[in-house]
């Protein structure tokens, strides 16, 4: 069964690049999936009589580049439809849109941000990931490959029973990129205290996994995740999402939003 039937794909109206709309008609393609190509405007307009004609001009003009952008996918075959938001807020739009239409995953492009501004100032990447209900692709710019390899980041120690389902969320999706894909799917589960080691063995016998794909390592989970993926050169990387809001999400963040740059792959948040 595909769990990804509609999948939003945020377009970047600043940038001629759009990877995130690249990978969703490769995606789509491949799943028989919709896509909903969605960009959110904001300009500076002159207070006047004629104002919110002004915004409408900017908003066609937008809709036109969307067409356009939307025509290669349906020579494909493609079910696409296009959304112009205005928008100074473009970040939440994206959210508010994937609520709208019952999105099953967004994707977004990324590009590679100083340490210092994941830090101290909100980026798009960090709100969509938190605040989206479905899982966000985050797409870089990299040409995919014919072989597909994926990193799933999983805690099996975990005995909270939300990390518990995330767990299984992220098995599940991981299992389904397999069987769509036939990508080379490994799982790491990093841990930082010998009193509590991930049971390998129950891993591979609960969900069939190879055992040359697990990898069990002690470590901070964003250090050997990183070191996994350079080592095993995947092209996706899947990490749950614990959604830390408030000034501790702002210092600390969670383990997508410390690998997120320092990874070249595509990075799939699960919430």
């Amino acid at each position: 069964m595909n769990p990804f039937k509609t999948l939003l794909v945020v377009y970047d109206p600043t940038r001629e690049e759009q990877p995130a709309l690249e990978r969703a008609a490769n995606i789509a393609e491949t799943i028989q999936a919709s896509a909903h190509l969605f960009a959110c405007i904001h300009y500076d307009t002159a207070k006047s009589a004629d104002q919110s004609g002004e915004i409408q001009h900017l908003i066609t003009e937008q809709q036109a580049v969307l067409d356009d952008a939307a025509a290669s996918l349906k020579e494909r075959g493609i079910d696409v439809i296009t959304e112009v938001e205005w928008d100074k807020d473009w970040y939440h739009a994206v959210v508010r849109a994937a609520l709208r239409h019952d999105a099953d995953m967004v994707l977004k492009s990324s590009f590679r941000h100083f340490a210092g501004k994941r830090t101290l100032k909100k980026t798009s990447d960090w709100i969509v990931m938190r605040e989206c209900h479905c899982p966000v692709l985050l797409v870089k710019i990299r040409e995919p490959r014919e072989r597909r390899k994926v990193l799933a980041a999983i805690d099996i120690s975990a005995t909270q029973e939300s990390y518990e389902r995330l767990n299984e969320k992220i098995l599940q999706i991981s299992n389904r990129i397999l069987d769509c894909s036939g990508a080379e799917v490994h799982f790491v589960n990093a841990f930082q205290n010998f009193k509590a080691v991930p049971d390998k063995q129950q891993l591979i016998q609960d969900w069939g996994i190879d055992a040359d794909k697990v990898h069990i390592k002690l470590g901070k989970p964003e250090k050997i995740i990183l070191e996994r993926a350079r080592e095993l050169d995947v092209n996706l990387v899947v990490v749950g999402n614990s959604g830390r809001t408030g000034l501790l999400a702002a210092i600390v963040g969670n383990t997508a939003e410390k690998v997120l740059d320092k990874l070249e792959c595509d990075v799939l948040s699960i919430p």
